[in-house]
């Protein structure tokens, strides 16, 4: 294969250079596509990495390799360039496609039986039955309280069922495609995924042995509960509210309610929960948990040890209970009654409700005791659901703990300053906590978690649970109706996000966007930003088995080792990782360009100097139609020269009147001036020349300036759907915040202009499409004018003020400088 490729590169340098020239400009421009994917590919898994981006096992996973396919394309062009140049480079290649493959794979799913096990084999197996039939099967071996009877459809059999449908891999590249940021479009990737689940058939054996033990469970006129008991749900974590539970189910629909539960995974709610805790989606296989479902005259909760103040008594043991069943609580629909008793073997009732209880002090006694030997038998605080049928037994449905990051703290002693304007006083607190927003009001149907904006304050009707699905994005909840018994609140206090709830009037009492800062400790809000109330609360960290396993890889994906591409160590053989590779192909297909064809220039140009009055060293390389005719005998060139659109209105911006050039530069000697362009050069580089390749209706630029560098590439002629204009800004010489200031200062100029612009780290990337030629052309202007102007900019930017008032100074320059 080498050699016939070698013929083929040699055969066209005999006989057609100029077809040789154009094979190379089509494989570098090809080149430079990846190369933008690869850096982009390497930025966002360094996002996710970091903890800047929560994302899915199956995302990182496709975006490796996604990344790998990219850079091995970058290989190839590589090679096509130069096939005797880079013979070894293949093989350095896919030793790191080895190493990034190994490190991501992960073991296949079990599958094996057993795969429906009774409550009581459900005791002593929690990789089997999940967390909440594990619970149960505990409580009815360990103790004499009155469990249901059950069993468990395992994780091993949801394992089974997506094998047996050939599930698993459409359902991890559907995952793949999941942004937290983009809650519209995991709607429909959810709904995808959900189909998917709901449209395969449940193994004989498995369906068969479902329906014979529901119709036992059920006797003759029973229905079941068929609820979800997903591994890692109700343990460090309690999944509240995010997965499908059914009730009640005919016994001759059980097959089809498991399916539901089953696809009750794939919810908005479930899967952002689940990413923003950090588990795959193959750590958390469903098993699903049938019992025989209690005709309840009232249900609720129990938190043994309830450190609330606002509605319970602190410290105490606190039952919240509503007539019916315990859905309506769970919810957030229906506000419950308190009762707070003792945690004594014979608890004292200290708080109950003024009239029409739900339930007697006898009762609410005996909830207690269950609840507090639940307690012993688990060995810490337990949030317990119970049932009283309508003989007014009690029956204990489930029990989790209250314990770590979601157990009820004490409220922290903070105060706001004494100008502060309250506006809402003792409201009821759901979750802990102090946040500063903007007021959104949140009314489904009329509203989907698409339309809440960032940082928002919600108001809301209820506390329905699929506002799980906003946790990442919202800083706090302000509702009507609702409890700290619901599901949402429980994982409101397992993020730290403060929720308010009995607010009547909410809507009306806080209209939208006002500004507030909500004190869910005390009860209170305020109008505006209070910012004695908002010290930061350290977070617990808690670590995600996916996120190690990325870190872990990420050395042989992100760590840069190729520094200087003009020392003699820059080569294939001191790559370290796939960026190393990226880099080493983008600065060999620029060598290659530009030392495409001899002195003799035949074919379509070779690279020349562009003569200029401004102190920057540029080469032009001409591959097709960039140059007027008279340049073609010249050794050098000139900006009259310059026929390539786009390269002409970039450069009559890059020379406009209003942009200083220190003359004094040019006499600088740059092979010893400290120029790390964006981290990569040493101080002992040779000379690095700005380039520039232009063809009759294109331009692509690398635009060295010292510390920092810019590169443009742009497609600008009569058809307004091809046109665009892409740009990469990144490093810079001063500090931290100064360059943070002078990529603020570009997104404000770029943002007012209509391009779409995205920050990461130092790197700020922005691109506008689709204009006609004559709008293409003024933002190319626009674009060398910010080159110009921002060359040394962050060395003297102290604050925001300031840089406003260049973005003003730069949108409207004196008469006569504009474009």
């Amino acid at each position: 294969m080498f050699i016939a490729e070698l013929f083929k590169h040699w055969t066209y340098q005999v006989f057609s250079p100029g077809a040789l020239l154009r094979s190379k400009y089509n494989a570098f421009k090809e080149l430079l596509e990846f190369d933008d994917r690869c850096l982009e590919g390497i930025a966002d898994l360094e996002e996710i990495a970091y903890g800047r981006e929560k994302a899915d096992w199956a995302r990182m996973h496709r975006l490796t390799r996604r990344l790998t396919r990219d850079v091995g394309e970058m290989v190839r062009r590589l090679k096509l360039m130069g096939p005797s140049r880079y013979v070894g480079l293949p093989d350095y290649y896919n030793k790191f496609r080895f190493y990034v493959s190994m490190g991501m794979d992960t073991a296949d799913p079990a599958i094996a039986p057993p795969h429906v096990i009774s409550l009581e084999e459900a005791a002593d197996a929690p990789a089997l039955a999940g967390g909440k039939a594990r619970n149960a099967g505990l409580m009815a071996a360990e103790t004499y309280l009155n469990v249901p009877p059950g069993f468990v459809a395992t994780a091993t059999a949801f394992n089974y069922y997506l094998e047996a449908n050939g599930l698993r891999a459409d359902l991890d590249e559907l995952l793949g495609q999941v942004e937290l940021s983009r809650p519209a479009r995991m709607e429909r990737l959810c709904a995808a995924m959900r189909e998917l689940v709901l449209s395969g058939t449940v193994p004989l054996p498995i369906s068969e042995e479902i329906r014979t033990r529901s119709r036992e469970l059920a006797g003759e006129q029973g229905s079941l509960a068929v609820r979800s008991s997903a591994v890692a749900e109700d343990g460090d974590l309690s999944f509240a509210g995010q997965y499908e539970s059914l009730l009640p189910v005919d016994p001759s629909n059980v097959v089809e309610a498991y399916k539901r539960v089953l696809a009750g995974k794939y919810t908005p709610r479930a899967v952002t929960y689940r990413i923003l805790n950090g588990l795959s989606d193959v750590e958390t296989p469903m098993a699903v948990l049938f019992m025989p479902l209690v005709e309840a005259r009232a249900a609720g909760v129990v938190y043994t040890l309830d450190m609330d103040r606002s509605q319970a008594v602190c410290g105490m043991l606190s039952i919240y209970a509503v007539p019916g069943v315990g859905e309506n609580l769970v919810s957030g629909r229906a506000v419950p009654q308190i009762y707070c008793l003792t945690r004594e073997d014979d608890p004292l009732l200290v708080q109950e409700p003024s009239a029409d209880s739900v339930l007697t002090p006898e009762q609410a006694a005996e909830v207690a005791k269950a609840a507090m030997e639940l307690e012993q038998m688990f060995g810490e605080p337990q949030d317990v659901e119970w049932a009283l049928d309508q003989s007014n037994g009690l029956h204990i449905l489930q029990s989790r703990p209250l314990g770590g990051r979601h157990k009820a703290q004490a409220a922290p002693e903070r105060t706001a300053t004494p100008h502060a304007r309250q506006i809402l006083a003792d409201a009821s607190r759901a979750s802990g906590g102090a946040a500063h927003g903007r007021i959104f009001h949140y009314a489904p149907p009329g509203h989907s978690l698409e339309d809440i904006p960032r940082d928002a304050v919600l108001v809301v009707g209820a506390l329905d649970p699929a506002l799980a699905g906003a946790v990442g994005k919202i800083r706090g909840v302000i509702a009507e109706a609702g409890s700290r018994a619901s599901h949402f609140a429980l994982v409101a206090r397992e993020f730290g996000l403060p929720v308010l709830v009995g607010v009547e009037n909410a809507f009306r009492r806080f209209p939208p966007d006002l500004d507030v800062t909500m004190d869910a400790d005390t009860g209170a809000v305020y109008e505006g930003e209070v910012p004695a109330l908002l010290e930061p609360v350290p977070e617990e960290a808690r670590p995600s088995p996916a996120l190690q396993r990325l870190r872990q890889v990420m050395p042989h994906i992100s760590r840069l080792t190729l520094v200087d591409p003009y020392a003699a160590d820059f080569s294939p053989e001191k790559c370290r990782s796939l960026h190393d590779i990226v880099r080493f192909c983008h600065e060999m297909a620029v060598a290659e360009m530009f030392k495409l064809v001899g002195r003799g220039g035949r074919g379509l140009g070779a690279a020349r100097k562009l003569e200029t009055g401004l102190p920057l060293v540029m080469y032009l390389l001409d591959v097709g139609g960039g140059l007027f005719d008279q340049a073609k005998e010249k050794e050098s060139v000139t900006p009259d020269d310059i026929k390539s659109p786009p390269m002409w209105s970039l450069w009559q911006g890059l020379s406009s009147k209003d942009i200083v050039w220190h003359q004094g530069l040019t006499h600088m000697d740059w092979e010893e001036f400290d120029r790390v362009s964006a981290g990569i050069f040493k101080h002992d580089s040779s000379l690095l020349a700005s380039y520039a390749v232009v063809a009759e209706d294109y331009a692509h630029l690398m635009v060295r300036f010292g510390y920092h560098f810019s590169q443009v590439d742009s497609l600008c002629g009569p058809e307004s759907r091809k046109n665009y204009v892409n740009f990469r800004f990144k490093g810079g010489g001063g500090l931290l915040r100064q360059r943070e200031l002078r990529l603020l200062f570009l997104r404000r100029v770029l943002e007012s202009q209509g391009w779409r612009v995205r920050v990461r780290g130092d790197m700020l990337d922005a691109g506008v499409s689709n204009g006609t030629e004559a709008v293409t052309h003024r933002q190319l202007h626009l674009l060398g004018r910010i080159l110009g102007r921002t060359r040394l900019m962050d060395m003297g930017l102290e604050d925001e003020h300031q840089v406003e008032e260049l973005v003003e100074g730069f949108l409207h320059p004196p008469a006569g400088d504009d474009y």
